[in-house]
């Protein structure tokens, strides 16, 4: 889980990491996997949490804790710190307050290449704009991120995918322009008309042409027109350069999408 350290008032130097105060864990869900690991007060921690989305090249990393340790409700811009690590870019994301109880989360998103290179890192400290630094050590191994895929693939299989094709790629498919795929177009007009929306968790696959085949709903936003919307557009428009075996041959390969679909105003 994520541990945080709070950084008091502006100008003051940054506080020490928060230590862990319980091991990694990775948890099984419904439609995803999260590595977790909680810090600093063992009654009051923050956590942090890293939630990848199956053969996609991005993930949620995300931090927990209270309104007062994290700040006000808000879209943020946030830079990650590690020692020897250079990530360079600010990332979109959001500071949350969550309805039922004084608690927060800060989520935005990086790479898996960028999530890779924390393996190690003595400390890792976020900063989101209009709220407190959250420094914590970090102290992750290898083991987590190989629990994470072995996660992963189990997920995989229970969605109905081959375990054999999984583990035949070696190299990666990569998409091609992927935020090109859905776009406000694609909104269906019912939903608009009845102001519904809601996310929905889809599936393909990939072949060895880099086209998209066999789109699936893995979980329904719960309104069908968005679910058939989502794959009908990745169907269309989705290219990939197809995934390689050990032998550098093109192979059939999976990936999946969360996608948001969000009213406007």
């Amino acid at each position: 889980m994520l541990a945080a350290v709070l950084i008091g008032q502006a100008g003051e130097a940054d506080a020490p990491p928060l230590k862990p105060v319980r091991p990694w864990n990775i948890e099984y869900a419904d439609s995803m996997c999260v590595a977790a690991r909680a810090y600093g007060d063992v009654a009051a921690p923050i956590t942090i949490a890293f939630k990848p989305t199956p053969f996609s090249d991005m993930l949620q990393a995300v931090v927990l804790g209270t309104r007062s340790q994290l700040g006000r409700q808000a879209r943020v811009d946030v830079s990650v710190e590690a020692p020897g690590r250079e990530f360079g870019e600010k990332f979109e994301g959001t500071r949350v307050h969550l309805p039922k109880d004084d608690r927060a989360v800060i989520s935005f998103y990086i790479s898996r290449d960028q999530l890779e290179s924390l393996v190690g890192a003595p400390k890792f400290t976020v900063r989101a704009s209009g709220g407190p630094p959250i420094s914590v050590n970090l102290a992750m191994g290898k083991p987590v991120l190989a629990g994470l895929r072995a996660c992963e693939t189990d997920l995989l299989v229970h969605f109905g995918y081959d375990p054999a094709k999984i583990a035949a790629v070696v190299t990666p498919a990569q998409s091609i322009s992927p935020a090109e795929w859905i776009t406000n177009e694609d909104y269906p007009l019912s939903a608009l008309s009845e102001r519904l929306d809601g996310i929905s968790y889809i599936g393909w696959t990939l072949s060895v042409e880099g086209r998209v085949t066999n789109c699936k709903v893995l979980q329904s936003s719960g309104v069908s027109a968005l679910d058939q919307a989502a794959c009908g557009a990745v169907m269309k428009r989705g290219r990939a350069k197809p995934a390689l075996d050990a032998a550098g041959k093109p192979v059939e390969s999976y990936s999946t999408r969360r996608v948001r679909w969000q009213l406007p105003g």
